[in-house]
């Protein structure tokens, strides 16, 4: 992640009291939740940066004393007085870009929450991502129709894998988007998704400011990568170690049934090695791991291939996770494609490797048997984990929370264990990536005896 200065004024919320008035509806949450554990704005938020250091950089002297002005996070939660009258607001649902596990339990948990807390009624899916929102601007007709939603309509959704509403990839139009929500009278619109989803989110949030029309936009983080910012954790990264470690055990099951057996497999991870890197120490047995973040260096007696024919010859069998965006500059160069999102589409470094791999223990005359295991999709479309449906349900409370308190133009964080309220412009300042210098990293080189570097 490139350097990014931290200051306080990144991390003001927006909200519709700040143009459209107060929020003077009592909260429902007071009867259907029997609650008076209400957040209080201003006064509850968290720390951006908790370490010492961070304190001290954002002290500074006045008047003879140490002031501290430290950038924090708005907490999420529940508000005594909400903005939006639940009988008469009108909801929309998306979700966009890749499938990820855990999506059905978002939106089962937004609708529920909403219906059964909050008593909104008036609840609607939107099919096939941002798409879902294109239409005739003559007729008035919708490429698709959207989908009247419920408790009973989502009801045991979350035993499915994939989204019941579809997603897609691009067609982020901000101003047909715009056009959409008021000619159905959407209130308030909740976006599911990456950070590309997010992005959209943000055009979308300043095509509505411009307009000057009152519809509350919450976005939620969704990816297996865990590469959304101010996010120490997004939904489905958990369920998807998961079932990279299942691949990771077959390949190595299969590497140390073979004479000088090679178990490879090939992770999800366009520009972050999180999820590589965690499966790797949750299985504590692998070899070699490979992440974007580090290059390879292939030839030469410090070069990854001698690496692993060395370790090969002492060991017997080695096992190898591989980041799909790692060592992407191995290749020749050649003209850059892009997916509907705008991602450039990616070489496939696993079998680059497996045909490398292979030719050099060839030359050097060495017999190996090499197993290639690509999960890829996979690690995206399962179901989710115990603990990954707790942290959606949190997600999607959460999210209804912000948004019926007339928050918008924010997606909910976790940071330091708390849920927050983080500006969706500062969502799209950059990408999280894999810290090398954080711990994660450091028990991946602990574990597997690899080189922090390969130059």
């Amino acid at each position: 992640m490139e350097t990014i200065e931290i200051k306080p004024e990144m991390f003001l919320i927006e909200s519709l009291t700040q143009t459209f008035g107060q929020a003077n509806q009592p909260s429902p949450l007071k009867t259907s939740f029997q609650t008076e554990n209400f957040i209080e704005d201003g006064k509850d938020r968290v720390l951006v940066d908790i370490s010492l250091e961070g304190l001290l950089k954002a002290s500074r002297p006045d008047s003879g004393k140490i002031v501290f002005q430290p950038p924090t996070f708005e907490l999420a939660g529940p508000r005594e007085k909400i903005f939006w009258n639940p009988e008469n607001t009108k909801v929309a649902i998306v979700t966009c870009g890749g499938l990820a596990p855990g999506l059905n339990n978002v939106i089962q948990n937004l609708v529920t929450f909403l219906s059964d807390r909050y008593r909104v009624k008036n609840i609607y899916g939107v099919p096939y991502g941002y798409q879902g929102f294109m239409h005739d601007p003559q007729t008035k007709r919708f490429a698709f129709g959207w989908r009247r939603l419920d408790p009973f309509s989502v009801q045991n959704i979350d035993f499915e894998g994939g989204s019941v509403l579809g997603t897609g990839r691009g067609h982020s139009n901000h101003v047909a988007i715009v056009d959409a929500l008021m000619l159905r009278d959407i209130n308030i619109l909740f976006t599911i998704g990456g950070d590309g989803t997010l992005a959209g989110a943000n055009e979308i949030h300043e095509e509505i400011k411009r307009r000057k029309v009152p519809i509350t936009l919450i976005g939620i983080p969704k990816t297996i990568d865990n590469d959304v910012l101010w996010v120490s954790k997004t939904f489905g990264f958990e369920s998807a170690v998961g079932k990279a470690v299942e691949a990771l055990r077959c390949a190595q099951t299969e590497a140390r049934s073979a004479f000088h057996g090679i178990g490879l497999v090939k992770i999800m991870g366009r520009n972050c090695g999180a999820l590589t890197a965690t499966a790797a120490v949750a299985m504590n047995d692998i070899d070699f791991v490979l992440v974007p973040e580090v290059p390879i260096k292939l030839e030469g007696e410090n070069g990854l291939l001698d690496a692993i024919v060395r370790k090969v010859i002492d060991k017997g069998y080695i096992t190898i996770a591989v980041a799909e965006g790692a060592g992407q500059d191995l290749f020749p160069p050649s003209e850059i494609e892009k997916d509907a999102s705008g991602n450039i589409k990616l070489k496939d470094i696993g079998k680059f490797l497996q045909k490398k791999i292979v030719d050099e223990f060839k030359l050097r005359n060495i017999e190996t048997t090499l197993k290639y295991i690509d999960p890829s999709y996979m690690l995206r479309s399962q179901t989710t984990s115990a603990d990954d449906s707790v942290f959606c349900a949190k997600l999607g409370q959460n999210a209804v929370h912000a948004a019926m308190a007339g928050k918008t133009g924010c997606m909910i964080g976790y940071a330091h264990e708390r849920f927050t309220h983080v500006p969706l412009a500062s969502v799209a300042l950059s990408k999280k990536r894999l810290d090398t210098n954080e711990s994660i990293w450091l028990s991946v080189l602990a574990s597997t005896g690899q080189p922090a570097s390969w130059e």
